[in-house]
């Protein structure tokens, strides 16, 4: 289980998180949304010990994890950060197996375990064919299934992921996300990731924080907390929020902001009208009072 306790964190003279409390729960997959530089990246590297806090604590299992060895936290916690830089000429089946360095001694190197934990995180993120190409000859979406599977290597109990799907196409974002939610629902795998796409988010986590300004707004159960409300609140958008119909999620429809993308009336479907009444698109939320969220219809979590 991972939590924060008091925690205060930025970069030189800004502070991006003051004061932030929030537990993750063990094995679950849990999703990190909100607006641009609310602090969702600082919180991900915070936890996963990439950033010093300037007050406050991560807590594994209830130990700060600024205290652990640099080594039990490598094997705990495997780590995406965004954009990893791609070391120039190393082929893929290298980097992959650069994530079974926190189980390399000097009396004990490569073994048949590392080798079968590479092939299969290989495997998982469909990356085998590439095994002998180098990394910097990809494109960006081949790269990001590298780098997943070298995070995969690492066979840790947690995988701490910063926008996974970033470069991806939309089927192998949906392939990445079905991986991510089998780790945690066939193997018990503790997986905390930022995504942007509020109704992948909302198909995919069994919980969900929404952050807005550095704090967050609300955590929950996707269906319990994610409302036209929130989304307005935090993101600045007038929705309408309906159950998807394929898994019953909550799907959220933004609302027409020009009248020249409705539909003519005599091409609409009858049996699905779109919604009605929807109001006018709210202004987005402005720089004076970016550190003050606004209260909502939505369950809360206070800070």
């Amino acid at each position: 289980m991972l939590s924060t306790r008091d925690l205060v964190a930025g970069y030189d003279e800004r502070t991006v998180l003051d004061g932030l409390d929030l537990d993750l729960p063990a094995d679950a997959f849990t999703v990190i949304v909100g607006p641009n530089a609310c602090g969702k990246s600082t919180l991900l590297r915070t936890m996963a010990r990439l950033l010093t806090p300037r007050r406050g604590a991560v807590l594994l299992d209830g130990a700060a994890i600024r205290d652990l060895p640099t080594r039990e936290v490598a094997r705990r916690l495997g780590v995406l950060p965004q954009s990893p830089l791609v070391p120039e000429g190393v082929s893929v089946a290298d980097l992959v197996g650069r994530g079974r360095q926190p189980y390399q001694r000097w009396w004990r190197q490569w073994s048949e375990e590392d080798s079968v934990a590479v092939d299969r995180a290989m495997a998982l993120a469909d990356v085998a064919g590439l095994a002998g190409r180098a990394v910097d000859t990809l494109s960006g979406g081949q790269r990001q299934r590298v780098w997943i599977a070298m995070t995969l290597a690492q066979d840790t109990e947690a995988l701490l992921l910063d926008e996974p799907t970033t470069f991806l196409d939309l089927a192998h974002q949906v392939e990445v996300l079905d991986l991510l939610h089998r780790l945690r629902a066939e193997r018990g795998r503790t997986v905390v990731a930022v995504l942007h796409d509020l109704n992948q988010a909302a198909r995919y986590a069994d919980h969900l924080v929404a952050m807005r300004a550095g704090a967050v707004v609300a955590a929950g159960p996707p269906r319990e907390i994610l409302t036209a409300d929130l989304v307005r609140d935090v993101f600045g958008l007038d929705c309408v929020v309906v159950p998807c119909p394929v898994t019953g999620a909550p799907l959220v429809v933004p609302a027409l902001t020009s009248p020249t993308l409705a539909r003519p009336s005599d091409t609409a479907d009858a049996a699905s009208p779109a919604p009605a009444g929807l109001p006018a698109p709210a202004a987005r939320p402005q720089a004076e009072d970016a550190l003050t969220p606004r209260a909502g219809s939505y369950p809360s979590k206070g800070i």
